[in-house]
């Protein structure tokens, strides 16, 4: 199975526009599954799919207050994938495919969806019982610890959450996303984003934070920045607003609002909806 660095980089990675009156709007594709695959046919050397030879050790966990047979169906059917996995994109079918279907093997016994070990290096989601709710993680065994921020723990991370806020609140609601990047002092814009976007504090971590907030379905802001949130720096960031329920009218006016305030906040911008 991949993706912590298929989708992650591309949500992470994006370039942004230099220019802070031309946010552009458009169709992200994941570019790192391409380069993924490729890594896969250099002979002689052991590829862990995410196009690195050696895979960091990490463990993402969230707890989810739902029983582990709804978080398990969330988590390896590919319509309900669709609902919390990544954010809308052109290329998000075949993600969920390569990702969760051909790159997967799913134990239903255990709970858990492991990775064809040679091509990730033994990565494994599992959703494990906790007091009658569960608990959702990430494992991927490795050698080494690096320090710093690291796009496939970061990226699941929010998608967890994503898993999370889609289980406990909604059932047949439609998702839909806007997906925003740009440059700017990590400090600033996360001060921007928490004093703009009203709920609760569900993560609050180095890199993300995570708020469930009772707008927009009731939805979830993420926002990843690549310098430590309580630093100075100047470096790309990420915001993930997730949606559900909403009509397309309500959603353009979501994205209008939003769209207009980070043009102000960031250097440059990409915009994906």
């Amino acid at each position: 199975m991949v993706h912590g660095d298929v989708l992650s980089r591309g949500w992470q990675g994006v370039k942004a526009g230099n220019d802070r009156d031309s946010t552009s709007v458009r169709e992200l594709s994941f570019p790192a599954v391409d380069e993924a695959r490729r890594a896969q046919d250099v002979p002689g050397r052991r590829f862990t799919g995410y196009g690195r030879i050696m895979p960091r050790a990490y463990e993402v966990e969230v707890a989810i207050r739902v029983e582990k047979h709804r978080v398990w169906d969330a988590l390896t059917k590919p319509d309900q994938v669709a609902q919390w996995f990544g954010w809308d994109a052109e290329t998000l079918d075949e993600e969920i495919q390569y990702i969760f279907i051909d790159h997967s093997v799913a134990d239903y016994e255990s709970f858990r969806l492991n990775s064809k070990e040679d091509e990730i290096g033994g990565l494994y989601l599992e959703v494990a019982e906790s007091d009658g709710n569960s608990v959702i993680r990430a494992v991927q065994p490795g050698e080494e610890v690096a320090e710093g921020s690291d796009a496939m723990e970061e990226g699941w991370i929010q998608f967890f959450h994503q898993l999370k806020r889609y289980v406990e609140g909604h059932n047949a609601d439609h998702r839909k996303t806007l997906h925003l990047t740009g440059e700017g002092p990590a400090r600033e814009i996360v001060a921007a984003f928490e004093g703009r976007l009203p709920g609760e504090d569900w993560y609050s971590g180095t890199y993300t934070r995570v708020i469930a907030t009772g707008d927009f379905g009731p939805g979830l802001g993420v926002l990843y920045t690549h310098a430590p949130q309580d630093s100075g720096e100047e470096e790309t960031a990420s915001l993930t607003l997730s949606t559900w329920g909403l009509s397309e009218k309500e959603f353009f006016e979501v994205t209008s609002d939003w769209l207009g305030w980070w043009q102000g906040l960031v250097e440059g911008g990409e915009a994906v909806v």
